[in-house]
């Protein structure tokens, strides 16, 4: 998750008005939020590197009991229970305890994180209720939790003044009809069940659950709700006290923390299938180019070239999952997104067809942006071939770009987004639209809505990596039959928007005869680099990995021009081999590659007057190209080579 992500969590931990508290595996108490100080009256000092049982645990549940829970919660079991606790001055309320397993990114468990609620207050109002009905009406309608009291067929008998406050409905209007008619189809049948099962069981103890309630308006709410069946003088079932509370705020961001492990997650895996298959993709196109370059048969040419189209083209399939992983190289610029539209129209049009009439609508007076142009184009391009495919008879294809303001109420309707001033690159089609049970998943790399054989499921996830690299957020609002709309928004920046600068021709002399260290873990890269590289008069120097590196470096006596490295290999990475070598020949220049872009590569291989970056897979040519360009460029700076 982003910095600015993690600390709107934090600021929702903090506010929240439940106990949150977070141990290790041990049950040791690594965190608490400040209600859990207002709660217990410990201050986090005290508590913290201290066991739960030992500041909390008053004594009223069996030891068997607390085994048994933390052997379930130890098994990755999410676990629901009620605790009397103790505070700091001895008195014992009554809390609705969840535990959540925390796991680190091999999924072990390494912690737990606890929230609580206090019930006390509830307590007392159900022990009122059975002794003194209308007493506890007058407890209810003073809450700000919703009470209300039903028949087993859901039939209101009594709901407080909160139902009109959280629901939109007066409580005069809900007397007679049936709660279960507000409850969303999708979670009518659990609700009836767990009522079911606490008749069946004749339960004395309260049941917790959490389900969608309709509001007046149309839109649904989240409930979590505490319920207690009533009885009559026979002690048979006839209804249940309910006392519920709006946390829709809450699940929000759940599903936007746990939406975004798994994104994270995804992203990971992308970004190590992109790295190793890159490795193999060099090979094959490399040692491709090299036999074009030494056969006259036309047969045998003309099958080369497609071995090469083909690893061309599973070239671009991992730079969409690098672009989702967010682990691509940028070159980015000082934008205006409406010349970027501009100057991609017309292939646009070629894209879509003569059936899709392209209408471009750019904003006055539009913000900079800082991106990079090629990627925003690719953004486009992904998005009109997704339109173009949701429109199969033709229809219409709208791109607008407007100035706008994200306010607290946006990132309520945008999870993961952040209060500022941006830049918004709508796409915008009358095609088929999504089913809104998919749209949740249409960001996933691999995901698609189009038939087998039809689309590869990376458009979309490379939308949204190129707009999160980019510091940015995506949403997507879609209608079956209507039409789907993404929204790309890119913070403002206020600088002026610069040219590109002109971009130097390469050199047609490509041959060298200085001394390059080649260092790469695979064998048949490191093979492919230093016959490209002998071919055309260097001195190369290879080793299998970094620390095989330092020994060859330091047996060679002579100069040595520029080290070209793999970023990632075992042991020694590139950027820490090429600092050790730049202690002992200060003079020297480094040429990364890598199948992704770590943050390492990022701030120590890109950057620097003597030190470039070559993203694999990559052709003979494009080597020698980007070798020349790094030993040429600043020639005689710095300190000469041993």
């Amino acid at each position: 998750m982003h910095a600015s992500d993690l600390a709107r969590l934090r600021q929702a931990v903090d506010a929240s008005g439940e106990v949150i508290f977070m141990t290790d595996r041990e049950g040791t108490i690594t965190f608490v939020n400040p209600q859990f100080e207002r709660t217990y009256g410990y201050t986090a000092d005290e508590v913290v590197g201290k066991a739960t049982p030992r500041v909390l645990k008053s004594g009223s549940r069996s030891e068997e009991f607390y085994e048994r829970f933390w052997r379930q919660i130890l098994d990755g079991q999410v676990m629901r229970s009620e605790f009397e606790n103790r505070t700091k001055a001895g008195a014992l309320i009554d809390v609705e305890a969840t535990v959540n397993p925390i796991r680190d990114g091999a999924q072990q468990i390494v912690g737990f994180i606890a929230v609580q609620r206090d019930v006390t207050l509830l307590r007392r109002m159900v022990d009122a209720l059975r002794q003194n009905e209308e007493r506890l009406r007058l407890i209810a309608d003073s809450v700000s939790d919703m009470v209300s009291q039903v028949r087993l067929d859901g039939t209101y008998l009594y709901a407080s003044p909160a139902h009109e406050r959280v629901l939109g409905y007066a409580p005069a209007a809900l007397l007679g009809t049936s709660a279960f008619d507000l409850v969303h189809p999708a979670d009518l049948a659990r609700v009836k069940a767990e009522l079911a099962k606490a008749v069946q069981r004749a339960a004395a103890d309260a049941t917790r659950f959490e389900f969608r309630c309709q509001h007046a308006d149309g839109r649904y709410l989240w409930l979590e709700a505490v319920g207690s069946l009533m009885h009559d003088d026979a002690q048979t079932p006839i209804g249940a006290v309910l006392s519920a509370r709006d946390v829709t705020e809450r699940k929000l961001l759940e599903e936007q923390f746990h939406q975004g492990q798994k994104m994270e997650a995804i992203g990971r895996l992308a970004g190590g299938i992109a790295h190793d298959f890159n490795n193999v993709l060099t090979a094959i196109l490399g040692f491709t180019e090299l036999l074009l370059g030494r056969v006259d048969d036309p047969g045998l040419i003309a099958d080369l070239k497609e071995v090469k189209d083909a690893g061309e083209r599973a070239g671009r399939l991992t730079r969409q999952l690098l672009a989702f992983s967010r682990k691509q190289v940028m070159a980015p610029q000082i934008l205006d997104l409406n010349l970027v539209v501009v100057h991609v129209e017309r292939m646009l049009q070629r894209v879509i067809g003569e059936d899709v009439h392209l209408s471009v609508e750019p904003a006055p007076s539009l913000a900079p942006v800082k991106a990079d142009p090629g990627l925003v184009e690719q953004l486009l391009m992904n998005l009109a071939v997704n339109a173009r495919d949701a429109l199969p008879k033709g229809g219409r294809l709208t791109i607008r770009t407007a100035n706008v303001e994200i306010d607290e109420e946006f990132v309520r309707r945008l999870p993961g987004a952040a209060v500022g001033e941006y830049v918004a690159l709508a796409v915008a089609d009358t095609g088929q639209g999504i089913p809104a049970e998919l749209l949740e998943r249409v960001f996933e790399p691999f995901f698609t809505t189009k038939p087998l054989g039809k689309g590869t499921g990376l458009g979309l996830s490379t939308v949204y990596g190129i707009v999160k690299q980019s510091g940015g957020y995506v949403s997507i609002s879609s209608t079956v039959g209507v039409g789907t709309t993404v929204t790309s928004y890119f913070p403002r920046v206020y600088e002026a928007v610069r040219p590109a600068p002109e971009r130097t021709r390469p050199q047609a002399e490509l041959r060298g005869t200085e001394t390059v260290l080649v260092a790469e873990d695979q064998t048949a890269v490191r093979d492919l680099m230093a016959r490209v590289l002998g071919d055309l008069g260097y001195t190369v120097l290879t080793a299998r990995d970094g620390a095989d590196a330092v020994v060859t470096e330091a047996a060679h006596a002579g100069q040595i021009d520029l080290l070209l490295s793999d970023v990632i290999m075992p042991g020694l990475n590139g950027p820490d081999l090429a600092q050790r070598l730049l202690r002992r020949r200060p003079g020297l220049k480094v040429l990364y590659v890598s199948g992704f872009t770590s943050h390492l590569a990022i701030r120590l291989g890109t950057l620097g007057t003597r030190a470039g970056f070559l993203q694999k897979p990559f052709t003979p040519d494009r080597l020698a190209l980007k070798v020349r360009e790094i030993l040429d460029v600043h020639a005689d700076a710095g300190a000469p080579s041993r």
